[in-house]
């Protein structure tokens, strides 16, 4: 057929005008006959020259690449009709959209704001995350592969070179030699190492950049200086990027074990294109922002509550306390919490309206999740606070008292300590693992020392903890612990930490779950 427009395809598309040129073909609209609607067809070109093995592996590509397409099935990916051969080549047909590549729209429209941006490599990322569990890499995660729909829609499409996994790296590469385009290329596939997820992972932060800046921060004047940048992690730091500085930075990281897990790069992104992830909008109040702006050095400042999103709110206002004392009187006095003197009827109650928690639910027996922890009386000159997500413990009635989403602090306004309480899931170490990685992606904690992290089997079965200081003045000591679906983290004055620790063991000699 050789791309003659005027003769229908397979009988039945014509081919009506060009939407796109590629290295490997082109894309036309087309009109499907039979169902009366337009279409979008992929005419693989095979370069001249080829013998016929190598004809036979470009058409399995695209053959795979209608099959990995049609596999994912995910508003953000293109739908595909059918699989048409002809003249000895395969024919993807596709649903036709009306849209602009990301390509097109940062040439024509210049370079997106980090709110839209956070939109667009939300969307990018629920499709990789969808194509990554159905074991699909797709190998290719560039601007020109991101597609913006009139209708609002955000696609990412070009599945050209994905490949199947086994057990977590590719089982293919289809074709011999770096495929992709090298700008957008992570280091390991520059090196002709096979891919893996985190690989995908690193082409969305040089293409989160590229939204922001306005290109690839390894694009370079020919393809083999921009792999050259690529593998030496050379790229200027970004500087439209806003709250998407840690996710970019957390992505493009050179160990694909060091990078930022689909999982943090989801919650960094939903920060991020938050309109309250401004530092004027955070739930702490103007007057508490003003005095961080002048206490804080400018960098410390923006840190905290400035160009990050929001990480641990409350843990970042209420440290930021250890090296300010003067923000004591200034921080939101939190009443002590109704739950200490109700029944257990309305406890529940007030669970099933804070939490969204079953109040039908069978109740959980007290339990200690610390070994030789056993749950004691309430000291005096103590407050128990009962928390709607099924646990008690006891603090001294002079701590406060903040919940920020799922997390409880109690903290000290005169010692500048405290205790959060947060309910998690999963592997303990693996979790604390990630909270580090994700805390350094966002610079958490300047001047961040890990003391250690690693298991605790003296606390418990599968408990892990992770201990560290930070903060150039005043130091910080924070130990987070992890186990039996909570996570702990006690942080208190690096100067006074052993009788605070002493402190802290006497409070979780409280902690029941309920």
């Amino acid at each position: 057929m050789g791309g003659d427009r005027w003769i229908p395809l397979a009988q039945r598309y014509h081919l009506l005008s060009v939407l796109g040129r590629g290295g490997m073909g082109t894309v036309w609209r087309a009109y499907d006959e039979m169902l009366d609607r337009d279409v979008a067809v992929k005419e693989v070109r095979l370069p001249e020259g080829l013998t016929l093995g190598e004809r036979r592996v470009l058409c399995r590509r695209l053959i795979d690449e209608a099959r990995a397409t049609a596999a994912l099935r995910h508003p953000g990916v293109v739908v595909v009709h059918d699989v048409v051969i002809e003249d000895g080549r395969p024919w993807i047909i596709m649903e036709y959209l009306r849209a602009r590549s990301l390509h097109h729209v940062i040439a024509e429209d210049g370079p997106l704001s980090p709110r839209r941006a956070a939109e667009v490599g939300y969307a990018v990322l629920s499709v990789l995350r969808a194509a990554h569990d159905a074991g699909i890499l797709h190998c290719d995660v560039k601007p020109s592969n991101v597609l913006l729909c009139d209708d609002g829609r955000i696609l990412l499409a070009d599945f050209g070179l994905a490949v199947y996994l086994q057990g977590g790296r590719d089982a293919d590469t289809l074709v011999s030699g770096i495929q992709g385009s090298p700008a957008y290329l992570s280091p390991e596939r520059v090196r002709g190492d096979r891919g893996t997820e985190a690989s995908d992972m690193w082409s969305l932060g040089a293409t989160l950049y590229a939204a922001v800046e306005g290109d690839s921060p390894f694009l370079r004047c020919h393809a083999l200086a921009s792999m050259v940048a690529v593998l030496l992690g050379e790229y200027e730091p970004p500087r439209r990027a806003g709250p998407l500085t840690p996710v970019i930075e957390g992505l493009l990281r050179q160990d694909p074990e060091e990078r930022l897990s689909p999982a943090e790069t989801a919650w960094l992104l939903r920060c991020a294109r938050s309109p309250d992830g401004d530092a004027v909008t955070l739930r702490v109040g103007r007057n508490l922002w003003a005095a961080l702006r002048r206490t804080l050095a400018a960098r410390g400042a923006a840190a905290v509550l400035g160009t990050r999103p929001r990480i641990g709110l409350v843990t970042a206002c209420a440290v930021a306390m250890v090296t300010l004392g003067v923000l004591a009187t200034r921080w939101h006095t939190v009443e002590k919490t109704d739950a200490a003197v109700k029944t257990d009827a309305a406890v529940k109650t007030d669970a099933a309206v804070m939490a969204g928690h079953d109040t039908a639910a069978a109740p959980v027996a007290p339990v200690a999740p610390f070994r030789g922890a056993a749950p004691v009386e309430t000291p005096p000159r103590t407050v128990r606070y009962h928390e709607s997500d099924g646990y008690s413990l006891a603090v001294p009635e002079a701590w406060k008292r903040q919940r920020d989403g799922a997390a409880v602090q109690w903290f000290d306004p005169h010692a500048q300590r405290g205790l959060t309480i947060t309910p998690v899931t999963g592997e303990p170490l693996s979790g604390l693992r990630a909270a580090e990685r994700l805390a350094l992606a966002a610079d958490e904690f300047p001047g961040y020392r890990r003391l250690r992290l690693g298991k605790a089997r003296d606390v418990a079965g599968q408990a892990a903890e992770w201990e560290f200081t930070w903060g150039r003045t005043d130091a910080v000591h924070v130990l987070r612990t992890r186990t039996a679906g909570f996570e702990f983290s006690f942080f208190a004055p690096a100067a006074h930490w052993a009788p605070s620790r002493r402190l802290y063991g006497d409070i979780l000699r409280t902690f029941q779950t309920e």
